[in-house]
């Protein structure tokens, strides 16, 4: 009897002792698993503020892992992803965050943003297609959201769509919420892809008419001129947008471009070392100025700007250099 009694007793001791020792287990495997998270979430969230964006992907994917969930921690592990070229994936966490809230219009964005992504580096017309539907609903939840503005026109024009891309730019204007005269510019690069150049010259105008120091519109102006065999009427316009602003390199470059062609090559130079100062390392300006040079028969300093221009990535100053006998090993 008493050893019934005895083993009974020793049954239940240990059943209570395992107990006890699962009990602490679980609670010690839990709290290292809720430290463990927020390590890694913290990890990850360092490396993607140094813009670290491979050990940030790492780590958050290591989170998720673990079950952590929230709209910051998708947007961020899908920015990461986009950065490191992963399309599908950046879209997938992306979406996962607008599930998150919905009502959010930036969710939309970023999953729009996404595809425009993936449809540019794959020449993709059906996700161009895609991105828009997503852009629009951040535009409907968000009527200031300019850059959906900008995104959805980018959308139509790389489908061939500018007709499309012009109805947003025109919807934008008229919306009285953003500057007129970069759409007004925008709706003018849509008829300069088409080759209607007048109509694009109009659009030009009226962005110079809106807003009298949008450098852009007045080089785009001479753009168009240019191609209407109108030079005075460009270089007129391209002094003009140096007058509004100096520090702009691309009416110099554009004027060293027309003297060139005109044979006016120390005009040429003048235009070019301009743009130099401004930024010593555009491949155009420096190619110009080294065939300037060629043309005024001072072959050290053409070679020495055709291969700076080479180093900043111009293919015409390597033909030239080769033709030239150089060496540029």
């Amino acid at each position: 009897m008493f050893s019934k009694l005895s083993d009974k007793n020793l049954i239940y001791s240990v059943i209570i002792t395992v107990c006890f020792i699962f009990a602490i287990v679980g609670t010690y495997i839990a709290g290292n698993l809720s430290y463990s998270k927020d390590a890694i979430l913290q990890k990850a969230g360092g490396y993607y503020a140094d813009e670290r964006y491979f050990m940030a992907a790492r780590y958050f994917s290591k989170a998720v892992d673990l079950n952590a969930s929230s709209t910051e921690l998708y947007r961020n592990y899908g920015t990461s992803l986009l950065r490191l070229g992963n399309y599908d994936l950046a879209v997938k966490y992306f979406k996962l965050a607008l599930i998150l809230d919905p009502g959010d219009s930036d969710n939309y964005y970023y999953v729009g943003n996404a595809l425009y992504r993936e449809a540019s580096a794959f020449e993709s017309r059906e996700k161009f297609l895609q991105a828009v539907r997503y852009l629009e609903k951040a535009k409907n939840l968000d009527p200031y959201s300019e850059k959906s503005y900008l995104l959805i026109g980018l959308c139509f024009r790389s489908c061939g769509l500018q007709e499309n891309a012009r109805t947003f730019y025109k919807k934008a204007i008229l919306s009285k919420k953003f500057s007129n005269a970069g759409f007004y510019n925008l709706i003018g690069n849509t008829f300069r892809e088409e080759g209607r150049y007048k109509e694009a010259l109009s659009y030009y105008e009226k962005a110079k008419e809106n807003d009298s120091s949008f450098v852009a519109a007045y080089c785009s102006v001479g753009d168009m001129y240019l191609k209407l065999n109108n030079r005075a009427e460009a270089l007129l316009n391209y002094c003009k947008a140096i007058k509004v602003n100096k520090d702009f390199i691309i009416p110099y470059i554009s004027l060293a471009e027309i003297y060139c062609s005109g044979n006016n090559f120390y005009e040429a130079v003048e235009c070019c070392l301009k743009a130099l100062r401004i930024n010593p390392d555009s491949d155009k300006a420096n190619y110009i100025l080294g065939m300037s040079y060629k043309a005024l028969g001072r072959k050290k300093e053409c070679v020495k700007y055709l291969k700076k221009a080479v180093v900043c990535g111009n293919d015409y100053a390597v033909g030239e250099l080769r033709n030239m006998g150089i060496d540029l090993r």
